[in-house]
Formats: C-alpha cells, sequence, structure tokens
C-alpha cells in the first residue's frame, strides 16, 4: 500500500529591513556646505523620526533646521537638508533661509523670539527686523514665514500652500520639510479663518508624524471650528 508523506506546516517568515538612519546635506548659516560639522542621530521613535544634534564642529555651532531637530529619512536616496550656524554670526543673520529656518520656530511656539536670540546668539531687536524682512524674498516658503510672523495669515497661507505643494511634489520628499511647511501653512489658515483648508494642511504634517501631539492638535481645533467635532474624534 502506498504511504502518502505528512507535510510539516509550512512557516513563512519575513525580515523586515532595518530602518535606514537618516544621511544629511549640512550647510552652515551662510548657505554653504560644510564638512566640519557632523550630525549625531537619536534612536527612532514611534514614527520613525531622529532627534538630531551637533555632535562635532568648530566654535560654538547651533542646529537651527529642522527647526525642532528632528528628522526622518526620507522615501529616496537624497540626505536630508540641516543647517547649523556659528553663534552669532551677522551673515548668517543675513541670508533669508537661515533666518525662515530660525522664525518657524518662534512661529511654530517652540521658543519665542527672546529664547532664539539667547539661543542663536543675535540681537532680539536684529533677529525681529531679519523676520521682518522675509517679506521680500521671492521664496515662497520664506516670503510665506514672514508674512505670517507680520499678522498677513491670508496672503501667508497663499504662499505657504505653494511651499507645501513643492515639497510633496519633489521626486524625494523630506519628512521634516513637509511637515514644517504642513504645520506653517495649517496655522495660517487657522489664523484666516479657512479651517477646513486649515484642518488638510495639518493632515499633510500629520500623515508625516501620525503621534505628533502639535499636528494633532491642530487639526483638531480646525475641524472642530469647521463645525466638524465628529471628524475630529475619528481622524
Amino acid at each position: 500500500m502506498t504511504r502518502l508523506a505528512v507535510l510539516a506546516p509550512l512557516t513563512v517568515q519575513f525580515v523586515l529591513p532595518a530602518t535606514r538612519p537618516p544621511q544629511f546635506q549640512i550647510t552652515d548659516g551662510r548657505g554653504k556646505e560644510t564638512s566640519a560639522v557632523t550630525i549625531e542621530a537619536s534612536q527612532p521613535d514611534a514614527d520613525g523620526w531622529y532627534s538630531l544634534r551637533v555632535a562635532r564642529a568648530k566654535g560654538d555651532a547651533v542646529l537651527v533646521w529642522p527647526f525642532d531637530g528632528s528628522a526622518k529619512p526620507p522615501d529616496g536616496p537624497e540626505p536630508v537638508p540641516v543647517i547649523v550656524i556659528q553663534k552669532g554670526d551677522p551673515k548668517a543673520l543675513a541670508n533669508q533661509r537661515t533666518v525662515a529656518a530660525v522664525a518657524t520656530g518662534v512661529l511654530l511656539g517652540r521658543e519665542t523670539v527672546e529664547d532664539c536670540a539667547r539661543r542663536t546668539g543675535w540681537a532680539t531687536d536684529a533677529l525681529v527686523r531679519a523676520f521682518a524682512g522675509l517679506v521680500a524674498s521671492s521664496d515662497p516658503f520664506e516670503k510665506g514665514v514672514g508674512l505670517l510672523y507680520a499678522a498677513k495669515p491670508a496672503e501667508a497661507a497663499e504662499e505657504l500652500a505653494v511651499a507645501l505643494r513643492q515639497r510633496q511634489r519633489q521626486l524625494t520628499r523630506m519628512p521634516s520639510e513637509i511637515y514644517a511647511a504642513g504645520m506653517l501653512n495649517g496655522w495660517a489658515l487657522f489664523k484666516a479663518g479657512k479651517f477646513d483648508a486649515a484642518g488638510v494642511a495639518f493632515l499633510a504634517a500629520l500623515k508625516q508624524r501620525p503621534s505628533d501631539e502639535a499636528a494633532l492638535k491642530g487639526r483638531t481645533e480646525a475641524l472642530v471650528k469647521a463645525g466638524k467635532p465628529e471628524a475630529a474624534v475619528g481622524q
């Protein structure tokens, strides 16, 4: 009699790729790439974001971008943009990209202007003038930051919406860039009374950092103001 072989159950194991730590493109406050600075990344959080710090640098170096010192590896091969200034460097204060990076933290409530001045080494009045000067920039992110600081949220929202779309459409999308633009655009729209649109902008930020309390709070407040509290509960 022919005997049938009994096959053992087949166990399939999926090996997930290890989280790839971010690589960095480091520029100084004047906008020039530098190899004199080394950035160290922590272990990733639940959303895959790393806390960054300056591990090696000449002089008194200050990390100003990403604005909250956090980054996630992008969905492509390009490095994460990082800006590190020398504390008190007057030429860095003349660079609008650097100024917009510093102003982002102030606008999003990470620090006051006075705290920012102490951290960066720039005089408070000089910092305020530099923020105000961003409205003359041709770059939509920089101009949007300047307009939001100048309490012109409707105009700021138009510029920041362009900046957000630009970042979302890049071949290699940078979470730290999209998150910041989404948050700024969300608050600009919120302050302009465009609550539905603000909720969409905050969602763009929340998609990058699902556990982020600031993005969740912004979206919830926008949806409640838009008369959609049920959507806020179920997000």
